[in-house]
């Protein structure tokens, strides 16, 4: 399988405080491949997810998503099953694989705040806990 390349030092980025990286399933049960991540923290010490790799096909962008923003729309969503475009608007990117890859990442088990809904694999539902578990990603210590 063909790994895309690792993600571009930037001005914005090359200041960031990796916290923890990780390995997703996608979503869809035909793809092959996992997807990278990184959970960083900025100079203001806001945490974000940025997809950094693909396994496998697909296109995707490499932008920093605030944890924060992530958590405004699943708080908007969390009384019941949603789809992975509620995702779109946090990415300045048109990528369409973006907000799918997010989703698949949110479920995976280093992240966990969402599961499979119950309208199959595309549709997603937040765990009763979730903002719980995202407290505890806000309080987690650098990797070594």
């Amino acid at each position: 399988m063909k790994k895309t390349k690792p993600v571009p030092t930037t001005t914005e980025t090359e200041n960031d405080l990796c916290i923890l990286t990780g390995e997703a399933e996608k979503i869809n049960p035909h793809s092959t491949g996992l997807l990278h991540w990184e959970m960083t923290e900025n100079l203001d010490g806001e945490r974000g997810l940025r997809i950094t790799a693909n396994d496998s096909g697909g296109l995707f962008s490499r932008e920093w998503v605030a944890l924060s923003a992530i958590s405004a729309v699943l708080k908007t969503h969390a009384a019941g099953d949603f789809t992975s475009t509620v995702l779109r608007p946090l990415f300045t990117s048109a990528s369409r694989n973006n907000a799918g890859f997010l989703a698949a990442i949110l479920r995976c088990a280093d992240i966990c705040l969402t599961e499979e809904g119950s309208a199959g694999a595309f549709s997603h539902r937040c765990y009763p806990d979730w903002e719980k578990r995202l407290e505890k990603l806000l309080t987690v210590s650098p990797s070594a």
